[in-house]
């Protein structure tokens, strides 16, 4: 069944999804083009002195990081070139949203769009490259490729892997094609052993390992190589400071009544939408003074007045800022669903979440999980529950500093998963 529903997918699936592409590319438009396009040009970007004859000659190592899972990949990218310093290191992506982090990712030496997931594109890609080893982060693996690497004696392994039980590959139809593309792999690493109790139905022939999850390595490296932030602002230890990230409108038609209600009370409130264009801001700054509150912008302050709700207008200083904060809200899971909790968590932050928050496994997983006042990640439904729980944790400030260093050490027991993976396929480097 597994081989059936394969060949079905091969020479079915991909040619008419192929073709319905091309059809349709004159006239779409954004990402999804320029999917196609870099697709269909084989793009690929050498950051390096050498041509490709010289990059294929040193067999680089070729991770597979289809677009947001490249912050996975990120610190399996860095511990490889501190190990094999003479390994060029090639990363492939499937979303164009990539392309920004792979430009600005020094250890990455090579980077390209992965071919079509057809035979004779996977072995002419393979073929041109010659890679030693072929890692996939966290999802994302290719039927086709997978087959074709194992008739290239090309190894390929899945770091950072996880199956809910709710998964769809692991049901219906597509558990056949999940099952036949997994065994093609040299050896997968979950992320926790209910993964890999999860991946039990399938019946699975590929050896199966627990190693954790790489993505908290990153946020740990990031915690430990901060970004500079605007040292008049920040808080002083007496403030009680509750930061609200990646917000979007959903998320701020609900926290902003919660605030209102908590004028009386001293908080300080750092809030960080995900999307900081002009207009959105101007709307948020308008809905905050019609709730009689007063905002600024982190960009054009250099004091920031008790009172004030601070609006995050820059990007890429979300993971710094929790380091000021008591308490953090994740946005999004008042939209449809939630964004990472871990920056929050490795700062030391009880966390709190709206409804939407079933995509997010350490969300599900810490709400388990308590420290010495309460839950390490609490679901809230209303603008109620957010001024209560503000207010709950107000009265407890005084035992902020044994909260955050609890927490702290619980995600903490995530680290040094990178190191798992990679000493796991050292044998497999050391023999190609």
């Amino acid at each position: 069944m597994n081989t059936l529903i394969f060949l079905f997918y091969k020479y079915v699936i991909v040619p008419l999804a192929f073709m319905l592409l091309q059809l349709t590319r004159p006239f779409l438009k954004g990402k999804l083009r320029e999917m196609i396009e870099d697709k269909n040009t084989g793009f690929y970007r050498i950051k390096i002195k050498g041509s490709e004859v010289e990059l294929a000659a040193a067999r680089p190592i070729w991770i597979h990081a289809a677009s947001g899972e490249i912050e996975y990949a990120r610190p399996v990218i860095r511990e490889l070139k501190k190990q094999y310093p003479y390994l060029p290191i090639m990363v492939t992506y499937s979303s164009p949203s990539a392309k920004k982090i792979l430009e600005s990712l020094h250890d990455v030496d090579l980077w390209c769009a992965l071919p079509w997931d057809i035979d004779f594109l996977m072995k002419r890609f393979i073929r041109k490259w010659n890679p030693r080893v072929l890692l996939f982060s966290r999802t994302d693996v290719w039927p086709v490729l997978v087959e074709v690497a194992k008739k290239e004696r090309l190894p390929a392994a899945l770091f950072s892997a996880t199956f809910a039980d709710n998964s769809s590959r692991l049901k219906g139809i597509t558990r056949y094609l999940t099952r036949y593309s997994l065994n093609h792999l040299s050896e997968i690493h979950c992320v926790s052993a209910e993964d890999i109790q999860n991946l039990d139905a399938l019946k699975l022939q590929v050896p199966l390992k627990v190693s954790g999850d790489t993505r908290f390595d990153q946020v740990f490296h990031r915690l430990e190589n901060p970004k500079a932030l605007k040292s008049s602002l920040m808080p002083s230890p007496e403030d009680f400071v509750f930061i609200a990230g990646s917000t979007w409108p959903e998320d701020e038609l609900v926290l902003l009544p919660a605030l209102e209600k908590l004028q009386g009370m001293y908080l300080r409130t750092i809030l960080a939408p995900h999307e900081t264009t002009a207009s959105h801001l101007e709307h948020l700054e308008n809905q905050i003074r019609a709730l009689g509150m007063k905002s600024v912008r982190y960009s054009q302050v250099d004091t920031w007045n008790p009172g004030d709700i601070l609006i995050i207008d820059q990007v890429g200083i979300l993971a710094e800022l929790y380091t000021w904060a008591d308490i953090a809200f994740i946005g999004g899971s008042f939209k449809k669903q939630v964004h990472s909790v871990m920056e929050a968590l490795a700062a030391g932050l009880p966390v709190m979440v709206g409804p939407f928050h079933r995509n997010n496994r350490e969300a599900l997983f810490y709400q388990k999980k308590t420290y010495s006042s309460g839950m390490v990640v609490q679901v809230v439904h209303t603008s109620a529950d957010v001024a209560v729980l503000l207010q709950r944790m107000k009265k407890q400030q005084d035992q902020s500093p044994h909260i955050k260093e609890e927490i702290r050490a619980e995600i903490g027991k995530n680290r040094h998963s990178t190191q798992r993976v990679l000493s796991s396929i050292e044998k497999v480097l050391s023999e190609n």
